[in-house]
C-alpha cells in the first residue's frame, strides 16, 4: 500500500513534489555494475533508496525498476550511512533499458529475468 508521507514538525510537506512511501526493488548500477536496493520514498522529483552498508556510487547513477524494466538516469544529491537520495534528471520521463540488467549485475545479484531492450 503507497502512502503520502509528511515528515515536517508542523504537519506542512514544504518539498516541491508530495512523496510515497514504495518499498519495492530497484536495481542501481553506475555502467559497471548494479546493485540490488529498495525504495523508502519516491516523488516526481526523485526518491529515497535504501542501499545498504559501504555502498560507494557515484554522482549519477541508472535506477533499474525490475517490475518494469523501466531505467532512471538520476543524479545522487544526498548520502547517509545506508541511505542515497537521488533527483530524477528529467522529471516524468522513464527510459527502457538499453541493455539488459544482467550486463550490469554481479552474478550474487544477478535478476532471474531479463529486461526487454
Amino acid at each position: 500500500m503507497t502512502s503520502i508521507i509528511d515528515s515536517s514538525a508542523d504537519g506542512a510537506d514544504r518539498r516541491a513534489h508530495p512523496r510515497y512511501q514504495d518499498h519495492s526493488p530497484v536495481y542501481v548500477g553506475d555502467g559497471a555494475v548494479a546493485r540490488k536496493c529498495a525504495f523508502a520514498d519516491v516523488s516526481e522529483g526523485g526518491a529515497r533508496i535504501v542501499v545498504g552498508k559501504g555502498a560507494t556510487l557515484p554522482r549519477y547513477v541508472v535506477l533499474v525498476d525490475p517490475a518494469t524494466g523501466f531505467s532512471h538516469r538520476v543524479a545522487v544529491v544526498w548520502r547517509s550511512e545506508t541511505e542515497i537520495g537521488v533527483r530524477f534528471i528529467q522529471e516524468g520521463v522513464r527510459y527502457r533499458v538499453i541493455r539488459s540488467a544482467n550486463d550490469l549485475c554481479r552474478d550474487e545479484d544477478r535478476p532471474s529475468r531479463r529486461w526487454a531492450s
